[in-house]
C-alpha cells in the first residue's frame, strides 16, 4: 500500500524531480538572457510578493489532484472543478443582491461546493455509467471553459477582506530586505498558504492514523481486495473526489479576489491542470506536494518569466517538461503499481 502523505519513490525518481526543477529554473533564465535584451536593473527587481498567493493556488490544485490520486482516481477533472468554483464566483460578484461585505467569504464557500459537486458527477458517472474519470473530467473541463469566460468579470476587492489591523498596512520590519509592498493581500496570501499547508497535513494524517485513511489506502492499492472485505469503495471515491473538488472550486473562486494571482495568468497550460505538475512533481506524497508549489510559485515570479511563457514554442516546451514526472512517477501510484490497463479501468469491480 502507499505510505500515506510520504514518498513513494525512489533515488531515480527523487532525481529525476530535481533535474526538472534544475532544467526549469536555470533554461528560463539562459532563454531570457540569449532572447530577450538583459536588463540588469529588472533582475535586481524586488518581487511583488505575490508568490505566497500563487503557491497557496497551486498547492491547493495539488490537493485536488492528490487527494483522489490516493483512492485510486486520476482526477483530470480538475479544471472543470476550477472552472465551477469560478463560475459561482463570478455569479455572486454579479449579483447586486449579495452584500459586497460578504461576498468574498460566501464566493469561496460556494466556489469550494461548486467545485465539490463536479467532482462527485465525475464519480458518479464512473460509478453508474462506467465513464471512465480521465474521459469525463476532460469533457466537463472543456464545456466548462465558455461558461467561465461569458461569466467573467474584473478582479474586485470587496470590504470583506479588509481587516482593521495596522500591523498589517505597515512596512514589515522582517522583510525589508525582500521590500515586500506593505499590503493586505500579502497576509491573505500567508493566511490561504497556511491554510493548504495544515488541510494537507491533516488529510495525510487521516490516511495513516484512521480507519477512513486506511480505507482509501486500500481503495487505492487494490480496490477489487477492498471491495472483497467488505469495503465500500464507491463511497470512498466519491468523498475523495468531493473533497479533491472543493480544494479545486476554491482556488477557482479566488481568482476573482486575488489580483496578485495575475502571476498564474503566466501558467504555460490550462491553470487547474497546475494541480497535475504540484503533485506528481512532489512524488505524489502530501509534503513533496508543498515543497513543489512553494517553487513554481517562486518560479512564476522569477524575472522574464512572463516573456518566456509567452512565446508558444517555449510555452509548449515548459509544457511539457512540466508533466513529465507523470512518467515515472503515476505508474508507482495506480492500484496494480501501473498495468497500462489500471489507467483506462472503467469499473473497479472488473476482473483485473
Amino acid at each position: 500500500m502507499m505510505a500515506a502523505g510520504r514518498c513513494r519513490a525512489g533515488r531515480r525518481e527523487i532525481l529525476a524531480n530535481l533535474l526538472v526543477v534544475l532544467v526549469l529554473f536555470s533554461g528560463t533564465h539562459a532563454l531570457a538572457i540569449g532572447s530577450l535584451d538583459l536588463n540588469p536593473s529588472a533582475w535586481s527587481a524586488p518581487w511583488t510578493g505575490d508568490v505566497v498567493l500563487v503557491s497557496a493556488g497551486l498547492l491547493f490544485l495539488g490537493l485536488a489532484v492528490l487527494m483522489p490520486l490516493h483512492a485510486g482516481l486520476l482526477n483530470l477533472a480538475v479544471h472543470a472543478q476550477f472552472l465551477a468554483g469560478f463560475a459561482v464566483g463570478a455569479l455572486l460578484v454579479r449579483s447586486a443582491a449579495v452584500d459586497p461585505a460578504v461576498q468574498a467569504g460566501l464566493g469561496l464557500l460556494c466556489g469550494a461546493l461548486a467545485g465539490a459537486v463536479t467532482g462527485l458527477i465525475v464519480a458518479w458517472l464512473k460509478q453508474r455509467c462506467a465513464i471512465h474519470e480521465v474521459l469525463s473530467g476532460l469533457l466537463l473541463s472543456a464545456a466548462f471553459v465558455p461558461l467561465a469566460l461569458a461569466l467573467a468579470v474584473d478582479r474586485v476587492t470587496p470590504p470583506a477582506l479588509t481587516i482593521e489591523l495596522s500591523v498589517l498596512t505597515e512596512p514589515l520590519s522582517w522583510a525589508e530586505a525582500l521590500r515586500l509592498p506593505p499590503s493586505l493581500v500579502l497576509a491573505w496570501g500567508i493566511l490561504l498558504l497556511s491554510l493548504a499547508i495544515v488541510a494537507g497535513l491533516l488529510f495525510a494524517h487521516f490516511l495513516r492514523a484512521s480507519v477512513w485513511g486506511f480505507e482509501v489506502r486500500a481503495s487505492g492499492s487494490n480496490p477489487l481486495a477492498a471491495v472483497a472485505t467488505g469495503m465500500d469503495v464507491d463511497r470512498v471515491q466519491l468523498t475523495v473526489m468531493a473533497l479533491g473538488g472543493a480544494c479545486a472550486g476554491l482556488t477557482g473562486a479566488l481568482q476573482l479576489w486575488t489580483s496578485p494571482a495575475v502571476a498564474l495568468e503566466r501558467w504555460p497550460f490550462p491553470l487547474g491542470f497546475a494541480g497535475l505538475a504540484v503533485a506528481f512533481l512532489g512524488l505524489g506524497s502530501v509534503r513533496g506536494s508543498i515543497l513543489a508549489a512553494i517553487l513554481l510559485g517562486a518560479w512564476l515570479n522569477t524575472p522574464y518569466a512572463s516573456d518566456i511563457l509567452s512565446r508558444p514554442g517555449y510555452g509548449a516546451a515548459i509544457a511539457a517538461l512540466l508533466l513529465l514526472p507523470v512518467l515515472w512517477t503515476l505508474p508507482r501510484l495506480l492500484p496494480e503499481h501501473g498495468a497500462p490497463r489500471a489507467i483506462w479501468r472503467t469499473r473497479q469491480r472488473e476482473s483485473f
